[in-house]
């Protein structure tokens, strides 16, 4: 099995540091992460593109109004680009809906192993650790894009070394009563969980700040 992250790289974000909004021609993403070593979330945020700027919510993952202040410092009016992991999905959830109640827009949150949290109304891609997270979630809230880790991995695997999580790209069922996994269902496509995210990412790109 790939070894997760131990230490913090000495180059690592700071997110006392991380203010502002767009940062130049570089995509803002909010990162919410869960309970869990530092160090985890470090190797996230190395996987991720170049053309990102991540800015770690410093605060208690599960605690809504604490993630609604770092949105509105990150990203004052804009369209919001978040990810969230694990307790961290609670936290974003919550404020998005904050968020929204205000007048704020969404553009997309990617929702990683987010299981038992309703994200109905949010524009989200969930990418889970096995089949049953990612079916299992799919009536609280799904995206037309997601991603489900096959064969399944540990949890905390798809937040630190995402790049060594291999799996499936899947589109929206149209009909949640029935199961239909990989390689079956034609509307599947073998990737990464890092090419996922950063297929997902250039999307919003591309959209957002080109």
């Amino acid at each position: 099995m790939p070894q997760l992250p131990d230490e913090l790289s000495a180059h690592s974000p700071d997110s006392d540091s991380q203010a502002g909004c767009h940062d130049g021609d570089k995509l803002a993403v909010l990162v919410c992460p869960g309970f869990h070593r530092k160090a985890l979330t470090q190797g996230f945020v190395r996987s991720l593109p170049a053309f990102v700027a991540p800015h770690i919510v410093p605060t208690f993952p599960a605690d809504p109004v604490a993630t609604f202040q770092s949105i509105k410092f990150v990203f004052r009016r804009q369209p919001i680009v978040a990810i969230g992991f694990s307790a961290g999905v609670v936290g974003l959830v919550g404020a998005l809906k904050l968020w929204q109640h205000q007048g704020g827009q969404i553009h997309q949150i990617f929702v990683i192993d987010g299981w038992g949290v309703p994200s109905l109304g949010l524009p989200i891609s969930r990418i889970s650790h096995d089949a049953f997270t990612h079916w299992s979630s799919l009536p609280l809230g799904l995206g037309n894009v997601n991603f489900y880790a096959d064969p399944g991995v540990p949890h905390l695997q798809m937040w630190g070394i995402p790049e060594h999580v291999a799996g499936w790209q899947t589109g929206r069922p149209t009909d949640l009563s029935v199961t239909v996994t990989a390689p079956f269902n034609s509307r599947c496509q073998a990737m990464t969980a890092q090419d996922f995210l950063h297929s997902q990412l250039h999307t919003c790109f591309g959209r957002l700040v080109r």
